[in-house]
Formats: structure tokens, sequence, C-alpha cells
């Protein structure tokens, strides 16, 4: 009881301690501020944009068809000249002329500070009005008409093979849905880590530099300061999750009243993602934050001062890089490099989500990855606890691995 009071306590002072600062808040706010000021810029360019003003020098009919292609991004306006066109090119009243001979042949004249025009859209517009004038000259029906101008319907299922070459029907996804997934979980997890690694290795570099550590161990055992500082920062990531869902939950409910969160939930196909992806992301989360923070508390007690505090994260840090650059990958890469990733501890909580929202593995394969993660992090805690508890007193200026190769010695001595 005693010493879960003590637990409590150190946990109580590390949540305290940065709840009291402005750099937790700053960390823990700066993605939801970046994200309202960015839809914010999104949503102003785009309530406030006009679309571009093509002036078109052509026959009536190829005219009233363009106008019939008008949209919010371009709009075509008949003049009667070219000399009427150039005039409001001068005046800046148009971003561009479009002057048409036949509809096999077209001039655009675009002003240099003008919207930007679309081509691409001007040729398909046109090219359809060419096939049309065409295959009147050819006498061709209405029927013959419209069989010229279907469009083939291609249907499309994803597949995936079992071991013994056997082909099954999957759920596919696109290729733009793939690389959100990969870049949006990777991201995510990247920061996380990073950002709680940081606090838990100054924490202990800052009072081994200050000889505070000297005076709080004639109290408490270095074990269990070990787990209560872990339980701390465990207990701030909690609280920024929180927040973020309150935050989340409050966008889902306003939604329909707020135009920028409406169009970028619109975008996404959330029948796609599923709910099995995300749980699996959420349980991978969390192993991976611990992980890393355990490891960034074991390489902090490495080190000698305050000073020394980015050496101890240069491991988390490389780990954190090689499994975030393997998720962006794995969009686009299926190979045994990858699909190894996916099972290391510390990598795997980086690339099996990725690997599994873009269907690259099944619902088992990833349960045995997370089932490797949560063994793996139970053993190399209990490693670090060691770790810590030798070198937490210990003043080595020899750099980290000097004082790991130290800290090894005295293990097996024991």
């Amino acid at each position: 009881m005693q010493r879960m009071r003590k637990l409590n306590l150190i946990a109580g002072q590390v949540l305290r301690k940065n709840l009291h600062g402005f750099s937790w808040w700053f960390m823990a706010l700066m993605p939801l501020l970046a994200a309202v000021l960015i839809g914010g810029i999104t949503w102003y360019m785009s309530s406030t944009s006009q679309p571009a003003r093509v002036v078109v020098v052509a026959p009536t009919p190829i005219t009233s068809a363009l106008q019939k292609q008008n949209d919010d991004n371009q709009k075509y306006v008949p003049v009667r000249s070219e000399a009427a066109g150039r005039r409001q090119l001068s005046n800046k009243d148009a971003d561009g002329m479009l002057v048409v001979k036949t509809t096999a042949q077209a001039k655009l004249y675009r002003r240099d500070d003008g919207q930007s025009i679309s081509t691409s859209q001007l040729t398909q517009a046109l090219a359809s009005l060419n096939t049309l004038t065409v295959a009147q000259s050819l006498g061709l029906s209405q029927q013959q008409l419209g069989r010229l101008l279907a469009t083939p319907k291609v249907t499309t299922r994803s597949v995936t093979f079992t071991d013994s070459g056997k082909m099954q029907a999957t759920t596919g996804k696109s290729d733009g849905m793939k690389q959100i997934l990969s870049t949006v979980v990777g991201f995510l997890m990247y920061m996380f880590l990073m950002s709680y690694g940081s606090i838990i290795a100054s924490e202990i570099a800052t009072e081994k530099g200050s000889r505070i550590e000297e005076s709080i161990l004639v109290a408490i055992r270095p074990q269990t300061q070990f787990y209560g500082k872990i339980l701390g920062v465990s207990a701030l990531l909690g609280l920024q999750i929180l927040i973020y869902a309150v935050m989340t939950a409050g966008a889902w409910f306003l939604r329909d009243s707020i135009p920028a969160v409406k169009e970028l939930l619109n975008g996404f196909d959330w029948a796609q993602i599923g709910w099995s992806f995300v749980l699996i992301s959420i349980v991978f989360f969390l192993i991976g934050i611990v992980s890393y923070t355990v490891l960034a508390a074991m390489c902090g007690s490495l080190v000698a001062n305050q000073e020394q505090a980015g050496q101890a994260l240069q491991p988390v840090l490389l780990l954190a890089m090689v499994g975030y650059f393997a998720s962006l990958s794995t969009a686009g890469a299926n190979g045994p490099v990858i699909s190894t990733m996916s099972y290391i501890p510390f990598l795997s909580p980086l690339v099996m989500p990725a690997r599994y929202g873009v269907g690259q593995v099944t619902l088992g394969p990833a349960l045995l990855s997370v089932a490797i993660s949560v063994l793996f992090l139970g053993i190399f805690t209990i490693f670090a606890e060691h770790v810590y508890a030798s070198n937490v007193l210990t003043y080595s200026e020899g750099g980290i691995f000097k004082a790991l190769r130290k800290s090894l010695t005295l293990l097996r001595a024991k």
C-alpha cells in the first residue's frame, strides 16, 4: 500500500508539472489549432475564389455547348469578336480567350496574371463536340451516336491469395485511401512518441543533472520512481487523447454547421476503413507510445545531465524514423523487408496498422503482431527497470552506449 502511494505520488508529480507548464499544452493543442487554421484558410479561399472566366469566340452552337460545361472552376462567356475578347483581357475582365475556328482547331490566349485555366477540361469539351460534329457529318443516327459515345464499364475487384495459392476476393481500397491510411497512421504515431519520449527523457536527465535523484531515492526505490514516471506520462497521453476525442465528437455533431468539416468528412469513404482497422490502430498506437516511452526512460537514465538528453533521444528517434518511413511505403511495397518489419517490436506499431489498412494482411497476422509486441513490452519493461535502477545514480561521461555496456556488466554480475 505504501509503495502504491509513492507510485501515485511520482505519477502525480509528473502530471502536475507538465500541466502547469506551457510546453505540454502547446504540444497538445498545436495540432488542433493548426487544423482549425488550415481548415479556415481553405474554407475562406474556396468561398471567396471566383471561377476562371474564359471568353469564347466561336459559332453559336459551340459557345452554347461550352456554356453547358460551366462549373465552380471555369466559366465560358461568348463574345462577338476577337477584338472584344482582347479588350476584356486587357481590362482584366477575363482570364483567357478561346478562339474556335472548328471543333478540331482552337487557340487559347491566357492572361499571365489571371486565374488558372484547365486546358484538359477545354480539350475534353472540344473533343466531345468534335466527335458529335463528325458523327453528324457521317449521317449517324442518335442510337449509333449513343453507341459511339458510350463509356466502357469496368468492374474492379480486389483479390488476395492464400498460402496455397487460392484467390479470394477482398474489400478493396482506392490508391488514394491507401496513401491516406499509411500517412496518417505513421505520422500520428511518430509525433506522439517523439513528444512523450522527449518529455520523459528530459525529466530523468534533468533530475540526474541537478542531483535531485540522490535525495529522492533515499525515500523511494528506483523501480517505484521508474514506474511512477511511466504512469505519469501515460496519464498525460490519456488526457491528450481525451481532449482530441472531445474535440472530434464536437466536430462530428456540428459537421453540418461547419462547411469545412462537412466537406472534409464527405471526402472520405468511411465504408472502406472499417472498425477493425480503427481498433487495430488504437491498440498499436497505445502499445507503440508506451514502448517508446519505456525506451526513452531507460535511455534517459544512461546520460549524466540535461545537456545530454538529446543523446538519450537518438535511439528513440532512429527507430521511430525507420518505422515511420516504412509505414509510408506500405501502399506501394509488400516485400519481405516490410513484411518482417511489421512483426519487429518498436517497428510493428508503425508498420502493421498501415499494412492492415491497405489490405496486405488479414486480422490474424495483425493480432499475432499485437501479441508479439505486448509480450516484448512486458519483457523489455522489466529489463529497462533494471537498467534504470543501476544507472539512475551513475554519472558517466562516455555516452549512453558506454553507460549501457557498463549497466549490462553490472546486471550480469548480480
